[in-house]
């Protein structure tokens, strides 16, 4: 049975006195720029690679990889040479990936399963496997491993106990509906002789999963039991190399019933409008209306339709109702304008909410100029300062909802399930060694959760699985809708600050206000107007470093 989780922020973590991000003159100092000898590897998508799923993978990917056992940042340039940035900023080469000459579909990535065991690909159909010397000579050993499937690296983990190295790789495929395209999580399970320094690696068990929209990321439990995964909409198994597909409960259960909302209902900056499902044998029945301010009531005939405290207030004076055919169907005006709804009545989940198409077309063209080959031009990258209330209600548009779930890949369940709506727009995520963090909005915050790295020592424990709320960047919702310029949303491990990475030039840095300042200092990088598309960015506490596609950069962020 799947354990759903609801996400409720910790208020003593909330800031409700917060004000703003006030421009700071403090110089943000570039400690290091070093020219780099071949540019930065770019893979261009192919002739087909073109829907929405694969155009998004493109345009954000981050071509600089943090390893999260040392904080060094590697990357692949035009050769598939691959680089390693230390804690100093030196520039080292660790690896030359092979170049087999077939062609390839994505760009290259790098994940890293142990402090000694670093998994690439260059983006082709294999993936080699680096293992790190004990000592600073360099000599380093790899493995490479031909016949897999392109894809980018999500995440890779080895299982001490288990002699094993868990590989998770997602890519764009077909699905069963005509024209549509889909993410497929490949996860392919590989034994090693010994977790030190291997000299033999096989592959032992192919897995995949779907998933009917993108994958923000994939995160191996130590336990080799499990996975986490933050996606759009649920993952579902495919294939199992070594055991049959058994279907979940809970998906059987959700396939048995049918799933007609009670009501629903969209929204602009100003109304609200609800169709309300009505029962064939009560449609020429009076239905009994009541709109208050905070409360919606429809009742027929002592049966009641829909009733409940709405999420905002309402304007109950200028409420109308009227039947449309099957529906009874309800115009309602906020009392604030703008102000976006998560939901209708609280704690209600018998709606469904359906996206405004006018919001629709203006996210899906602020989309397209990341995958552009137009120039960017000095209008474009104009820097924006501060709160932006007008593109954050653009921004708020409801898609599909986002989904966190802890699955067993053993027997293919999935065992706990965080249902984060549509509104709850993910900020950004970051891979720790024993844990992920992830930056969700809420209202108008963004909130830090970790999700819980739990050990298989004791099996009382490893279902006790948990995500924790541990740190607040107050107002940064509102901050982060107003950057429609924006490529890369990051964090450091501790969460000190949050940078905001443009797709050329700037950089916006907020610090993160202690003891409940009302105020937080806001900071602005600028590369200048020679400067290459930003291609990569990581953050640590003290440093923020910046790739384009000819230069590396170090910013000192502390004074």
């Amino acid at each position: 049975m799947t354990k759903i989780i609801n996400l409720r922020p910790d208020k003593s973590l909330l800031n409700s006195n917060f004000e703003k991000y006030q421009f700071s003159s403090d110089v943000v100092v570039v400690t290091k720029e070093k020219s780099l000898t071949k540019d930065v590897y770019r893979q261009e998508p192919l002739t087909g690679q073109d829907s929405w799923l694969e155009a998004r993978l493109f345009a954000f990917h981050n071509h600089l990889f943090e390893n999260p056992f040392d904080s060094s940042c590697w990357f692949c340039d035009d050769d598939l040479k691959i680089w390693k940035i230390n804690k100093d900023g030196d520039l080292l080469h660790v690896h030359t990936l092979p170049d087999n000459n077939k062609e390839k579909l994505y760009n290259p990535t790098i994940t890293f399963a142990s402090d000694k065991i670093i998994v690439l690909t260059s983006g082709g159909d294999s993936i080699e496997f680096l293992i790190m010397s004990n000592d600073d000579t360099g000599d380093n050993k790899s493995f490479s491993i031909d016949k897999i499937e392109s894809g980018i690296l999500m995440d890779s983990k080895l299982i001490n106990e288990k002699l094993q190295i868990i590989v998770a790789m997602c890519s764009i495929t077909d699905s069963d509906i005509k024209n549509k395209k889909h993410s497929k999580i490949s996860l392919l399970t590989f034994t090693i002789d010994n977790n030190n320094l291997p000299e033999k690696i096989d592959i032992f068990k192919r897995q995949e999963l779907t998933v009917n929209g993108p994958v923000e990321y994939i995160f191996v439990e130590s336990n080799g039991e499990f996975i986490n995964m933050l996606s759009q909409d649920k993952a579902v198994f495919k294939f199992d190399s070594l055991n049959k597909i058994k279907q979940d409960v809970d998906e059987v259960n959700d396939k048995n019933d049918v799933k007609i909302p009670k009501y629903c209902w969209s929204q602009d900056e100003d109304s609200l409008t609800v169709w309300i499902k009505i029962p064939e044998k009560y449609l020429n029945a009076k239905k009994n209306v009541k709109i208050t301010a905070n409360t919606i009531t429809v009742d027929v005939e002592e049966t009641i339709l829909i009733q409940g405290e709405t999420q905002y207030r309402l304007d109950a004076e200028t409420a109308t109702w009227n039947n449309e055919k099957d529906a009874l169907k309800l115009e309602l005006m906020k009392s604030v304008s703008g102000q976006m709804w998560n939901e209708l009545i609280k704690g209600d989940n018998g709606g469904e909410h359906l996206p405004n198409a006018a919001l629709a077309d203006e996210i899906h063209s602020r989309l397209a100029h990341l995958c552009s080959d137009e120039p960017v031009t000095a209008e474009s990258l104009q820097p924006t300062v501060g709160f932006n209330v007008d593109q954050l209600e653009e921004c708020d548009l409801e898609g599909k909802d986002n989904y966190i779930q802890r699955i067993n890949i053993i027997n293919h369940t999935t065992t706990h399930l965080a249902m984060l709506g549509s509104h709850n727009h993910i900020l950004f995520t970051q891979k720790l060694p024993s844990s992920q963090t992830i930056c969700i909005r809420h209202d108008h915050d963004g909130c830090v959760w970790n999700t819980q790295d739990v050990n298989d020592d004791d099996d009382n424990n490893i279902d006790n699985w948990k995500i924790c709320h541990t740190n607040t960047f107050p107002g940064f919702g509102y901050v982060e809708a107003s950057k429609s310029n924006k490529r890369f949303c990051i964090s450091p491990r501790k969460c000190e600050y949050v940078a905001i990475i443009e797709h050329a030039r700037h950089a916006f840095i907020y610090e993160r206000p202690i003891n409940n300042s009302t105020i937080a200092k806001q900071k602005i990088v600028d590369l200048g107007p020679d400067s290459q598309p930003i291609m990569g960015a990581s953050a640590t506490k003290n440093y923020l470093i910046l790739l384009t596609k000819n230069k590396l950069y170090q910013l000192k962020i502390t004074q």
